[in-house]
């Protein structure tokens, strides 16, 4: 078989060609794959021909698919491991899945519970005629930008992240009842490569700890800028499959015409406690 891996940008990403992922992947070719996952931070595929059996495997080279923690009626997708992210309307004009268009800001998936996903996928089945892109960011990049002042104010600290699926919007501390949430670390240790990545976004991170409301919102003001930037941007093609190392990259969509179908399969990997990075010495 012959496989290629070519990088996106200079930063982040690969295009892995030659390889069918709805086929069981042998060892050696996973051992190339997950260095080139762990390396690059994000893998894509493209013309794949996938249905719900095959994307459930896809990505076993990784570890164990993990369910879709949306409520179901959420979820779009009698799979419980799969979910549709759509604007699509049924016959009774009711959703067929979830996230289903507009913009959506940055952010890493799942960070508002105790053992975040290590990776998710998407698949690629309808798309608009424009728009729609997904973004990308490296957050060792973005570690690694903050001045020194910066990291020594956010290392060793945990932010609080939470999340209402029923709006888009920045979440705040007095709307905790009943909604998902957990304290992680601001900066993360990654637990293969050992790098540093930032771990925080506007989306789900509501506050940090050591602060009052006023400091941590003027700290995180500072933070989020570091964590929005643009290191690979996917212009989606029929057929792509897209995979994602969530503990040290955010990713984001760009709006589309809303009168226009977009049908993407999501799944995840299931992650495990992430790693607090201890402090710099200097």
């Amino acid at each position: 078989m012959n496989v290629e891996i070519i990088p996106c940008s200079t930063t982040m990403g690969a295009l892995v060609r030659g390889v069918d992922l709805g086929q069981p992947i042998e060892i050696e070719l996973a051992e190339r794959l997950l260095a080139a996952w762990y390396e690059n931070v994000l893998l894509v595929f493209r013309d794949q021909e996938m249905d719900n059996k095959r994307l459930k495997n896809s990505a076993a080279w990784l570890g164990e698919t993990s369910q879709i923690s949306m409520p179901t009626d959420r979820r779009g997708d009698d799979d419980i491991e799969i979910q549709n992210v759509s604007n699509i309307l049924d016959e009774a004009g009711e959703p067929i899945g979830a996230l289903g268009d507009g913009e959506m800001w940055f952010h890493h998936d799942n960070s508002f519970t105790v053992t975040p996903d290590k990776a998710t996928w998407l698949y690629a089945l309808e798309l608009p005629s424009i728009g729609g892109n997904t973004l990308f960011g490296n957050c060792y990049e973005s570690y690694n930008a903050l001045p020194k002042e910066l990291k020594r104010e956010v290392e060793g600290r945990k932010v609080l992240q939470v999340y209402d699926y029923t709006i888009r919007e920045k979440p705040t501390r007095d709307r905790l009842e009943n909604v998902p949430h957990c304290w992680q670390p601001a900066v993360v240790q990654h637990p293969v490569t050992g790098r540093k990545a930032l771990y925080l976004d506007r989306l789900m991170t509501a506050a940090i700890d050591g602060c009052d409301e006023r400091e941590s919102d003027a700290l995180l003001s500072q933070l989020f800028p570091y964590i929005e930037r643009i290191d690979y941007e996917h212009e989606w093609r029929l057929g792509d499959y897209v995979i994602w190392d969530n503990r040290c990259s955010v990713h984001a969509r760009r709006d589309f015409p809303s009168n226009e179908n977009r049908l993407l399969k999501r799944g995840k990997v299931e992650g495990e406690h992430l790693i607090a990075a201890l402090p710099s010495s200097s």
